[in-house]
């Protein structure tokens, strides 16, 4: 018996040796399942650094990236507008933290975040570990030493492999996904109906319907966060702004109790903790027939209406600091 404990604790030892150089050795080495991202943000920052003077920054995920139209948006507020979403996935922490680098003294901060994320307790997902560790450097050193080892136990036997083999590194040039297909100011193109595949309308036809209403009961980490940002930003002289995400509706949205509390008292909640958000969001959520490829993903023309009526939304609200 001592000589199989004498034996298990040696594999253990040797494993987390083994784990350990391997993690060494993932920092810095990206992969293709994390280009695309890569590429749109690296798009996304550089505009939004060659901006001079106060600018509107989009924080968000990708529902951002297929709804809003920064060129109607800079039309009407009279300076740049500049789309910083790229994907939900990568979670709350992260993409505050991305705008939180990118923001200046006297930006205007527009948050159509995805209704997940304002639930998000921070823990570090695939996508996320996959991305930072092979893409994002500074943010890696950021972490505390627990959450680098957060993220480090969250690593996949997969994706160290991939880490450890260094394979060539190209921009992405085809598909739906990759600065490619992005405008001057990060807004995503090609997605009229003409360009929907099979594919695209059939993901769009599957879609379930979420249950953010029973989560929020016991998902609540992302409200901590919220609250912290918006005295971050209050500290910075921005401003933020909340809206509604895009989203496709069901009727489970209008009929079930725990999804009517949480839509309807989301714009109270936010407001508690420091956040400004107008409008209700059951008005921004429409049917089937306008969505390109996911959920939260708007066509070219359904993309003109929503930004047009956000434009109206914020036409609503009185003058503040914000400026309009």
């Amino acid at each position: 018996m001592k000589k199989f404990w004498i034996s298990a604790t040696s594999i253990f030892l040797i494993w987390s040796v083994v784990w350990i150089i391997g993690i060494k050795y993932q920092l810095g080495s990206g992969t293709s399942s994390s280009r695309w991202v890569f590429d749109a943000y690296q798009h996304k920052i550089h505009a939004a650094q060659q901006a001079s003077g106060p600018r509107v920054l989009i924080v968000a995920g990708s529902n951002a990236m297929f709804g809003i139209d920064s060129g109607m948006l800079e039309q009407d507020w009279q300076r740049p507008v500049i789309n910083l979403g790229v994907n939900a996935g990568l979670g709350l922490p992260y993409i505050l933290d991305v705008s939180k680098r990118v923001a200046r003294p006297g930006d205007i901060i527009l948050m159509p975040m995805e209704y997940a994320l304002y639930l998000d307790e921070g823990k570090a997902n695939a996508q996320v570990i996959d991305y930072v560790m092979g893409r994002d450097l500074d943010y890696w050193r950021s972490l505390d030493r627990t959450g680098q080892l957060k993220f480090a136990a969250g690593l996949s036997a997969e994706r160290l492999l991939n880490g450890l083999r260094h394979l060539p590194d190209l921009p992405v040039t085809n598909g739906t996904y990759g600065a490619h297909h992005l405008d001057a100011r990060g807004d995503q193109t090609h997605t009229s109906p003409a360009e929907r595949s099979p594919g695209d309308i059939a993901a769009v036809k599957a879609a379930k319907a979420w249950n953010y209403g029973r989560r929020a009961d016991t998902e609540t980490g992302g409200w901590s966060s919220i609250a912290d940002y918006a005295l971050w930003a209050k500290n910075q002289q921005i401003c933020l702004i909340a809206v509604p995400t895009v989203l496709l509706h069901h009727a489970k949205y209008d009929t079930d109790p725990e999804d009517q509390v949480f839509y309807t008292q989301l714009p109270n909640r936010l407001k508690q903790l420091g956040l400004e958000f107008l409008g209700k969001p059951q008005d921004f959520m429409y049917p089937p027939g306008w969505f390109f490829d996911t959920d939260h993903h708007l066509q070219d023309w359904a993309r003109s209406k929503h930004t047009a009526r956000l434009i109206q939304l914020l036409h609503s609200r009185p003058q503040t600091a914000c400026g309009h």
